[in-house]
């Protein structure tokens, strides 16, 4: 009985550790995002008119989307370049990729986004990652990718 009482305990603290784990997954992202992100996007994702899209609240219909999510993680990892649009806003210009950082920043980043946009870090964002490390892509290509929805 004892040990059916400690089992229980502990799927409960699993249980509620995992929200607590995701929340700083995204807190790592934020600051990783304000270390890398934040001289083109803004600290808080905004970005910067005829510089870089805004991020925050501009993504939410595509990372609803399990390809949404497949293209983030190609732009984190290839970079973008191209014409784009965002809110309405044209923007023309290139986004480094930035797969020197390893996976666990990336998956940050990526958790932070979500949450910038209403949605949940993918459950599935470490596979999305390799896969995106797996192919090789020009910043062009993944712009096609955006355009492919």
């Amino acid at each position: 009985m004892k040990r059916r009482l400690c089992l229980a305990a502990a799927s409960a603290a699993m249980l509620c550790t995992l929200p607590a784990a995701a929340a700083d997954l995204a807190a790592q992202g934020k600051d990783l995002f304000a270390a890398n992100c934040a001289a083109c996007h803004n600290a808080d994702a905004s970005g910067i008119a005829g510089v870089a899209p805004p991020l925050a609240n501009a993504l939410r219909e595509r990372l609803a989307a399990p390809a949404g999510q497949s293209y983030l993680a190609n732009v984190l990892v290839h970079g973008l370049a191209g014409p784009i649009e965002s809110q309405g806003q044209p923007f023309n210009g290139v986004m480094p990729p930035f797969a020197t950082l390893p996976d666990a920043s990336l998956l940050a980043v990526m958790a932070w986004l979500n949450t910038q946009n209403g949605q949940a870090a993918a459950a599935d964002g470490a596979e999305l990652l390799a896969k995106a490390r797996a192919e090789r892509k020009t910043p062009g290509a993944v712009r096609k990718l955006r355009e492919a929805r």
